[in-house]
């Protein structure tokens, strides 16, 4: 009997990690059971899961309780936790990379979290009656990673999936990414979401081994080549992305206030956010006086509802001003239902967004340039626009079809079980 043990930020509760929702159903039935341990303690369950599915909260904040009980922590791991220090530091020093006083501390912090983490993950697997024959998988080369990375038990080997905000710490705030040498040596297989990101990591950490293995997400079929959709005489612009400052909204509202066009624009953003109330003044002050461009939130769209909301209706233009991306699965979607893309060139988004299917902008662009792309796609004739939209729905089924990219994901995680644990220098 075969258990996997995913260790997610939030699925299946509220809204974040949408993109799971596709790969989930696959990986699942590849298992005779899965335990999730999420670490959102207090959103509802939004995602159906099968019978042979148990979920564990788990709060990654250290209560009242579990501050007193830090000093047990170090001390039953002292050792383990005196020598990742000492590896992580020699690394940094290595790389002409010296911590500062506060990323230290910052770095100590995290190892006493994964041991907590791995704490809790061993008493549940204590509960569960589990000993043997498990997939680890942490979904984030974070904290979980670090975690399942200290575990030991028999026949069983431990993965995570590597994106962006876990890997490229320049674009962090504090300019640090603690472990990651120590995830390089201790895991058995990290699946990258793009070529990019592999490359950056194998830089990093100035290691590079089989178990780096490059593994795109994906996104389900669309049909899109039967799809019958309303049409409009606007030209309609989309946009999907939570409302936060990194995903710089704002910079389509600017750019939308300097277009010149001929039809009509209407533009729609799908999401919800801290920046929700302050994008919603900045489009009402700047463009709500223009007669030519119509603007509407969408707030927080269900996965399952933006799908059919892509397959119904006519799009001319997907838009994500990102300064920092994994590989977006956004832009899978998009290109799922033959939809032209604009894109900032940052992570592994030049992979998706190729030659022939949209259009890649600088990370520093000015509004200017992203409106004249804009009026460049509103200007296409028909044959052009039809060709753009076939080569965008052909680079998804070629490289970012949900069911190829899942199937073969696990295939790999298949073979890396069947060879057993992989030999590595201990920690």
């Amino acid at each position: 009997m075969r258990t996997l043990v995913l260790i997610t930020s939030n699925f299946p509760f509220d809204t974040g990690e949408s993109f799971i929702e596709s790969e989930f159903p696959y990986l699942n039935r590849n298992f005779d059971r899965t335990i999730i341990i999420s670490q959102n303690t207090s959103g509802s369950i939004t995602r159906t899961l099968p019978e042979n599915v148990v979920v564990y909260r788990y709060n990654p904040s250290t209560s009242f309780r579990g501050f007193f009980f830090l000093p047990v922590v170090f001390i039953l791991n002292s050792g383990d936790i005196l020598n990742m220090l000492r590896k992580e530091i020699e690394f940094r020093l290595s790389n002409a990379n010296k911590l500062t006083i506060r990323n230290f501390f910052f770095l100590f912090k995290k190892i006493i979290k994964a041991f907590q983490l791995k704490d809790f993950i061993t008493k549940t697997l204590i509960e569960e009656g589990i000993k043997e024959s498990i997939v680890f998988y942490s979904y984030w080369l974070k904290t979980g990673a670090q975690a399942i990375a200290l575990l030991d038990y028999r026949n069983s080997i431990k993965i995570a999936r590597a994106h962006g905000s876990d890997l490229y710490e320049e674009k962090t705030k504090s300019g640090y990414l603690p472990l990651l040498k120590f995830s390089a040596i201790n895991l058995d297989a990290i699946f990258f979401i793009s070529k990019q990101g592999k490359h950056y990591f194998e830089q990093k950490t100035k290691i590079n081994r089989p178990g780096f293995i490059v593994s795109y997400l994906g996104s389900v079929n669309s049909g899109f080549e039967n799809i019958d959709k309303a049409k409009s005489d606007k030209f309609i612009i989309v946009s999907c992305s939570n409302m936060v400052p990194l995903k710089r909204i704002d910079m389509i509202i600017k750019a939308l206030t300097i277009v010149e066009t001929k039809k009509e624009i209407l533009w729609l953003h799908f999401g919800d956010g801290i920046l929700k109330n302050e994008l919603e003044t900045l489009a009402e002050s700047t463009l709500g006086p223009l007669k030519k461009i119509i603007y509407q939130f969408m707030g927080h769209y269900p996965n399952e509802e933006l799908m059919k909301f892509y397959g119904g209706n006519q799009v001319d233009l997907f838009i994500n001003t990102s300064s920092t991306e994994g590989l977006p699965v956004s832009i899978m979607e998009a290109q799922c239902f033959g939809i032209p893309v604009i894109a900032t060139d940052t992570g592994g988004v030049k992979e998706v967004v190729t030659e022939g299917t949209g259009s890649l902008l600088p990370v520093d662009f000015r509004p200017e340039d992203l409106a004249e792309l804009i009026m460049h796609y509103e200007a296409l004739s028909r044959d052009e626009v039809n060709e753009i939209k076939m080569n965008a729905f052909n680079n998804w089924r070629l490289n970012f079809n949900a069911s190829s990219n899942y199937e073969d994901f696990i295939s790999k995680v298949n073979s890396i079980f069947a060879a057993g644990k992989e030999q590595t220098q201990p920690f």
